[in-house]
């Protein structure tokens, strides 16, 4: 029940929980498959690949897993699917493509090692001119961004709301951006479609973009001059990928014990799904972001589950204050029982790290934030965490309730939960020009309750935001 997306589809797969719904089941070593009748004449097909565990359904749910994937796995630990020898033909070619898939890698990684070193020379000036190339086409789509904004600034943000094809020409310029080989941007522009006339101080917050969007453009122009890590930043942020070995080589690897702190799930265009997965590392302090994607229904290649402890390496993208990372090939989930603890004082000055990091790379994407003792009210149709801070020399240095992103029902859900006592929050920040806002993503509570909270007590989680994909 870890891996439900959602609580709807908890609530589902425990509907579904019958193997009288199931017309054929069964399972191995390797996976468990089963066929459930839905509203049409041909029963969907489910499978599950245990080394993962990854789904696939026939099913048209855009979540993994489905419901469908999540009941079977229910039957299966409740002993109802049945052993056999041999799966199905559609489970067999789909363990088959996974196995091909893993091969080819695989064998791709054994042909590189194996094969000899190229000349160093040649390739920095095979990817010296590639690179240009592209800098060449970046540099002349930044250059038509900043105009379009100016064009913005100068008759008013205000316009924007009334104009009837306002949302043609920001598409338009997001494609554009596509050309340019700058996707990063593109995915920024129409995002920040989405603030225009979206609450009464949607312009103060979409300048605050066009802020972001302008340190950008004069980095592209100073791009020569930049730290080879403040260049970084801004190939990421402009959408720059990097393939594994080039992470590894590049990027600093961090061998720790980690938390599953929060995951998000958000739908892109063309049937896209993006996770983040948060993870905290016990001893290095660092937080890692785990990014993946999953195209078309194809589901994603590793499971995470939320609050559990894994132990190995993962490798920060180059850049400064990096925040996301690739996991290591020896990175293993913990057994239950063996948990790593988390405590209120591993997670430091949340504040400071976040000042810190925002400081050292202000276009980075998402910012994560803890709270090791925080309270949630609801005003005014808001709901608020309020932050306590020490007093220091007789002055109150509380901070003012930060409004947060959750909605009514996993807020009330979490209040029940809590019993209304203080909490260990964690979320992604999302800036304003003034204050931001707090998106929560989990809340933990220690071990040992009573009194005050005590910062070396191991925290657990109680609750996780399963409300909808945003």
């Amino acid at each position: 029940m870890a891996l439900s997306p959602d609580a709807a589809s908890s609530k589902a797969a425990k509907g579904l929980q019958s193997i009288s719904k199931w017309p054929t089941t069964g399972s191995n070593e390797a996976a468990v498959w089963g066929e459930c009748q839905g509203s049409g004449s041909k029963p969907y097909q489910t499978q599950v690949d245990l080394s993962g565990p990854a789904f696939k359904c026939s099913c048209p749910s855009r979540k993994f897993p489905c419901k469908h994937g999540l009941a079977l796995m229910l039957l299966r630990a409740a002993g109802q699917v049945p052993e056999a020898a041999e799966p199905p033909e559609w489970v067999n070619a789909w363990l088959g493509g996974r196995q091909e898939k893993a091969e080819k890698k695989e064998a791709k990684a054994a042909a590189i090692a194996a094969a000899p070193p190229p000349d160093p020379e040649v390739l920095a000036k095979q990817q010296a001119k590639r690179d240009d190339k592209r800098w060449d086409k970046v540099s002349a789509g930044m250059q038509e961004l900043s105009l379009w904004m100016q064009d913005m600034v100068r008759t008013g943000l205000a316009n924007q709301a009334g104009d009837a094809q306002a949302r043609q020409h920001w598409y338009t310029m997001a494609a554009r951006m596509v050309d340019a080989q700058a996707t990063g941007m593109a995915a920024r522009i129409k995002e920040a479609w989405e603030l225009v006339d979206s609450h009464p101080n949607w312009a103060r917050d979409l300048l605050v973009q066009l802020g972001h969007w302008q340190l950008l453009v004069e980095a592209v122009e100073r791009r020569d001059s930049l730290p080879a890590e403040v260049k970084a930043d801004v190939m990421a942020a402009l959408g720059w990928s990097m393939d594994k070995v080039e992470v590894q080589a590049q990027g600093h690897a961090v061998t720790d014990r980690w938390r599953v702190a929060g995951m998000r799930m958000l739908e892109r265009e063309g049937r896209l799904l993006e996770r983040r997965v948060w993870l905290q590392g016990l001893q290095s302090g660092r937080m890692a972001l785990m990014l993946d994607y999953a195209q078309g229904g194809r589901g994603f290649e590793k499971a995470w589950v939320q609050g559990a402890s894994y132990r190995g390496t993962v490798h920060f993208y180059p850049g400064q204050a990096a925040l996301r990372a690739l996991a290591g090939s020896d990175l293993q989930r913990l057994e239950p029982g063996a948990e790593a603890s988390l405590t209120s004082a591993m997670l430091g000055d949340s504040l400071l790290q976040l000042s810190q990091r925002i400081a050292a790379n202000p276009v980075q994407f998402a910012q994560p934030l803890w709270c090791g003792q925080a309270g949630l009210n609801y005003v005014d149709g808001q709901w608020f965490a309020s932050w306590p801070q020490p007093q220091e020399a007789g002055q109150d240095h509380s901070l003012a309730p930060v409004p947060v992103v959750v909605s009514d029902e996993q807020a009330w859900r979490l209040l029940a939960l809590s019993g209304g006592a203080p909490v260990a929050l964690f979320g992604e920040w999302e800036a304003g020009p003034q204050i931001g806002r707090w998106r929560l993503l989990s809340a933990w509570l220690p071990a040992e309750q009573g009194g005050a909270v005590d910062t070396l007590s191991p925290l657990i989680p109680i609750w996780q935001n399963r409300g909808e994909m945003l």
